[in-house]
């Protein structure tokens, strides 16, 4: 004899089917575990590696980091290896420095390559203060004139070094002491004498 299948009342259908919804979202929460563990071993542990202690080693070391700190103090009593500089605190004391290169032939031809290089850009090449820049903007003094060649020697050097009232910007950290006097030679015994020639 044949059995019958059973009749299943809506109740329980409904428990059967709860039942299959829970069991999809347990092997649905089971494969995005396995998911995200796979990712992890994959991905993201050898990246986070080179997080690990030991890929900062040579970042952290212990050692002088660039400009960390100001460099120390020059020696008391030390020569600069750029020639011994002619300090003057105030413009009014550097009218008495004594220059102490004589305005010689080689003198003169290494303050003109000091003043091509540095000067002429401004001062134009005739020392009138019509060079390029001295064009384009404020015009910088006229080497050639009275005021100019009248000054003492040290003030020509102060104003180099320290740069002028206005505009003039500071040359002592570019032209070493030595080349600085070969301009002020260039300047009085070139540009001046050209001028007062004409």
């Amino acid at each position: 004899m044949r059995s019958r299948p059973l009749k299943r009342n809506k109740s329980q259908k409904s428990e059967v089917r709860s039942q299959k919804s829970e069991a999809r979202k347990i092997l649905a929460s089971y494969l995005l575990n396995l998911a995200s563990l796979f990712i992890l071993c994959c991905f993201l542990l050898p990246v986070s590696s080179y997080a690990m202690p030991w890929s900062w080693d040579m970042f952290n070391q212990p050692s002088h980091k660039a400009q960390e700190n100001n460099p120390p103090d020059m020696p008391e009593g030390t020569v600069s290896n750029k020639g011994k500089d002619m300090h003057a605190k105030e413009r009014s004391n550097a009218a008495t420095i004594q220059k102490p290169i004589a305005p010689s032939y080689e003198s003169l031809a290494r303050g003109k390559v000091m003043y091509d290089t540095y000067c002429a850009i401004c001062h134009g090449e005739s020392g009138r203060g019509d060079g390029t820049v001295g064009k384009k903007y404020v015009p910088p003094t006229d080497l050639t004139s009275e005021y100019v060649q009248r000054k003492p020697d040290g003030d020509i050097y102060y104003t180099i070094t320290y740069g002028g009232l206005a505009i003039m910007p500071v040359y002592g950290d570019a032209i070493i002491p030595e080349d600085r006097w070969h301009l002020v030679n260039y300047i009085k015994h070139v540009i001046g004498v050209s001028e007062r020639n004409k």
